[in-house]
Parts: structure tokens; C-alpha cells; sequence
């Protein structure tokens, strides 16, 4: 039995625990607990007809693992010749730079192995036939099969994953530069083999460069496009400006976000913080453009929505410009939209403060990131706020809290 005094020493007790966690709460954020990367992953939504920002079925888009294998189909028109000069120079856009590309941004986890055909073939139908090719998948589903049949006898088809049909300049019908994506029995046939992924490379080649290739790319592996549709210039670009390939192709900070990467199996979940309850959360993350070390800290605030924290420096796919300000990227990402309906937002850090001298498209956002000890940034809809705590090196020190 108790005796009196011992009771009222562990009563004591008691409340001086509670008294120290009140005192907690109140001093300071409680640090918040680990959780496994897994727990931030965000699920797909139904209903959602074209790319988001879920899990990948790769079922229908492919998989960005491993060598690509890849052929380009130069085709041309009775209404619209292509030269030889003409193929040369496309030929030399596409030959190593789209590869170099893929394989930087996914650490040497996706290569890209093109073959190249020799000489023009001539479409079935002057390009004026073509005109809508891309007003539905039907017409882009006939538009490529024609360019495969056209082929087939310079290709054997069952060699490749992806197709790439290449117009000419004349060829303006053909204006831009869709991604094709063909659930199982949908695709094209050839050499009795079912292609199911590939892109029309149109005139836009020549405003864009070879990252349309790229970009369109980013597709065929599942992910959204970034940018606004139905939104007037500059607005189109304004959810991520220039710091994903899928927001702005000609951006100055082209390589994929961080979400993207560990989205595509290009990051581990080693490499990913993840926090899922409410305190606060000290991690130290490496330059995107490194192979090695934390990339990013995820807090997930609701079923569908996470908070992204990376560090961008200068490399070669990285903060290119020098409008572009090196730094603490942070940005919401949503699952519940697809892409076009702003699926990943990018925090400002310093909202209404466009660099100037710098593209409309991506001005307002080129001094997004936090980039000195103490700047913060807040989601105004979850209230997490992130800090940048300290430096060392290209490494940089965030503090999550919420």
C-alpha cells in the first residue's frame, strides 16, 4: 500500500509532466515524426482523363526505365517536300541532345537509344488531309499509323518503344508537337507489333529546340503538363514559371521537379522526408542535379495535396540563366486536378517581384526560392511553412513546420 506522501509525490509528478509539454507546445513547435516516404506518395484520382500527379499506370504510359529504344520517322508530303539538308539538320537535332538530356535528369536511370531513318517517306495524303490531325486521338492514331506504314519497309517495328515521326518545316498543317499514348489495343500495328508510344514532331521544333522532344516525352512516361490551359500570355506559365520542363519548355531551369523524379522511379524513397502530422521537421537536401543524398521534403496536408521542398542549384540542366536565382524551391502539389489545371503551384517567395530584364513566362517565379538564412515561405492553405535555416556548401538546411 501507498502511503500518503507517495501519492502525493507522483500526483505531483504527473502534473509536471503535463506542465512541461504545455510549456511545450507553447515555447515552440513539437518536431514532428518521421513517417516512411511512402506515406506522402499521392493516389490517383478517377476521372482524371490525361496525366496527373498519382502513381503511373504504366499498363498505358510507359515506363522511363532502363534503354528506351527509340525511331525517327522522317515523312514528307506531295504538298510539302521534305529536303536532304533539311533532314540532315533534323537528324542532328535530335541525335545525341534529347539523349543527354533524359540521361542527366534521371541520373543514368533512362537512356535514350534513337535510330535514325535515311531519307523522307512520302505520306498517302498531301498534308492538307492531315489538317486537325490532332482534334482527336482518332486523327492522331491515323495521322501516325500512315507515317508507320509509309516506313515499314525501311524499319522493322518490333526492334522499338517509342515512335518519333518527324514532318518538315513546309509541312505547317502539322504545327506543333503532341505526345501519343494508346491504351493496350489502341495502338498502331506493325511487323505484328502493337506501338503504343510515341510523338508527332511538327513545326514547333524550330521555336522550341529539341526539348519539345523532351517535354512531350514527359508525357509518354505520365506526367501533366504544368502550365495553364485557356490561360492568356503570361498567365499560361505562371504555376511553376521555368523550373519544370513540363511548365515552360524553353525554360531557363528545364530539369524535372524533384515530385517528378521520385514520381518516375528516378529518386528513391530513401532520398524523400516525409513528414504527415502536424510539428515541425529539421532536413539538410542536396543539389536536384546530384546523383547522391535527400532531395527533397515532402509534407502531405490532406489525401491530395503535398508540400514540396527542394534545393536547386546551377548544373547542367539546372538554373541556367543567370535570371534565374539559385535556391530553396518550394511548391504544392495537388492530385485532385489533371494537367493543365495547375497540378503543382510554386510558393513565391517574393510575390509581386518579377526580375527584370528576364521572359514574361517565368520573370514573376525566377526569384521564387528562399535563398538566405532565415527567408521563409508559408502555404497559405495548409498554413506549412518552410524555412531556410543555414548552408553548407551546395547543401542547404530546411526547417518544415505546420
Amino acid at each position: 500500500m501507498r502511503r500518503r506522501g507517495d501519492l502525493r509525490r507522483a500526483l505531483l509528478a504527473v502534473v509536471g509532466v503535463a506542465a512541461t509539454v504545455v510549456a511545450g507546445l507553447v515555447a515552440g513547435p513539437v518536431p514532428a515524426s518521421a513517417a516512411s516516404a511512402g506515406d506522402c506518395r499521392l493516389p490517383a484520382s478517377p476521372g482524371i482523363g490525361n496525366e496527373q500527379e498519382g502513381p503511373t499506370d504504366y499498363h498505358r504510359w510507359l515506363a522511363p526505365q532502363g534503354a528506351l529504344r527509340a525511331v525517327f520517322l522522317f515523312v514528307d508530303f506531295s504538298d510539302a517536300p521534305g529536303g536532304a539538308k533539311e533532314l540532315a539538320k533534323r537528324r542532328d537535332m535530335f541525335a545525341t541532345a534529347p539523349g543527354d538530356w533524359l540521361r542527366t535528369a534521371s541520373y543514368g536511370r533512362a537512356t535514350l537509344v534513337p535510330t535514325f531513318t535515311t531519307a523522307w517517306a512520302r505520306m498517302p495524303q498531301p498534308q492538307s488531309a492531315y489538317a486537325g490531325f490532332n482534334a482527336s486521338f482518332a486523327a492522331h492514331r491515323a495521322y501516325m499509323q500512315d507515317a508507320v506504314t509509309a516506313s515499314d519497309g525501311a524499319v522493322d517495328f518490333a526492334q522499338f518503344d517509342l515512335v518519333y515521326v518527324v514532318s518538315p518545316r513546309s509541312a505547317t498543317v502539322i504545327a506543333n508537337s503532341p505526345a501519343f499514348i494508346a491504351d493496350p489495343g489502341w495502338g498502331l500495328s506493325a511487323d505484328g507489333v502493337e506501338l503504343r508510344h510515341g510523338v508527332t514532331l511538327g513545326a514547333d521544333v524550330d521555336s522550341w529546340g529539341y526539348k519539345v522532344l523532351n517535354h512531350e516525352t514527359g508525357h509518354v512516361f505520365g506526367l501533366p503538363d504544368l502550365y495553364t490551359y485557356g490561360a492568356g500570355w503570361p498567365d499560361l506559365h505562371r504555376p511553376v514559371g521555368g523550373w519544370d520542363l513540363m511548365g515552360l519548355i524553353s525554360g531557363p531551369a528545364p530539369d524535372h521537379l524533384a515530385w517528378h523524379k521520385w514520381k518516375m522511379g528516378w529518386l528513391d524513397d530513401t532520398q524523400i522526408s516525409c513528414a504527415t502530422a502536424h510539428g515541425a521537421r529539421k532536413v539538410t537536401l542536396t543539389p536536384l542535379g546530384t546523383a547522391t543524398g535527400l532531395k527533397a521534403a515532402v509534407v502531405k496536408v490532406s489525401a491530395q495535396r503535398a508540400i514540396v521542398v527542394e534545393n536547386r542549384q546551377a548544373d547542367s540542366l539546372d538554373v541556367a540563366s543567370p535570371c534565374l536565382h539559385p535556391g530553396v524551391l518550394v511548391y504544392a502539389v495537388d492530385a485532385s486536378v489533371g494537367g493543365g489545371n495547375n497540378p503543382v503551384t510554386v510558393l513565391d517567395a517574393q510575390p509581386g517581384s518579377p526580375v527584370d530584364g528576364c521572359g514574361l513566362a517565368d520573370a514573376e517565379l525566377d526569384n521564387a526560392t528562399l535563398t538566405t538564412a532565415g527567408q521563409q515561405v508559408t502555404d497559405p492553405a495548409s498554413g506549412v511553412r518552410v524555412t531556410l535555416t543555414g548552408a553548407n556548401g551546395a547543401k542547404r538546411t530546411v526547417q518544415t513546420t505546420w
